[in-house]
């Protein structure tokens, strides 16, 4: 498993610490988590072994065409997991991938 996240170069925050994906291994599953506050409109698709997925951030104002994009790809083992039926939820600025592992049998 690996991920990958990229913020915009408007992004300010670059402490050195940013850590773009999070993850969590149960016995069935792996969770992705990708924090991304501010955003709002998000699109994602499979491809082979991997969820790729694109956020924007939500403008200030009307006028406002600064907003941060993300953009990164969630990489599952296919030996070990589902990607293509990852299900994806986007809730309070943080999005959640979580690949189901193959059923053994």
């Amino acid at each position: 498993m690996s991920g990958s996240s990229s913020r915009a170069a408007t992004s300010a925050a670059s402490d050195g610490n940013y850590e773009p994906v999070q993850w969590t291994l149960k016995e069935d599953s792996c969770i992705a988590r990708v924090v991304v506050p501010g955003c709002a409109e998000i699109f994602f698709f499979y491809e082979d072994t991997c969820v790729k997925f694109g956020i924007k951030e939500v403008a200030m104002d009307q006028n406002d065409r600064s907003g941060r994009k993300y953009i990164g790809s969630v990489d599952c083992n296919p030996k070990i997991y589902a990607a293509e039926k990852a299900e994806i939820k986007f809730v309070d600025g943080v999005l959640w991938i979580t690949a189901p592992k193959h059923h053994q049998g």
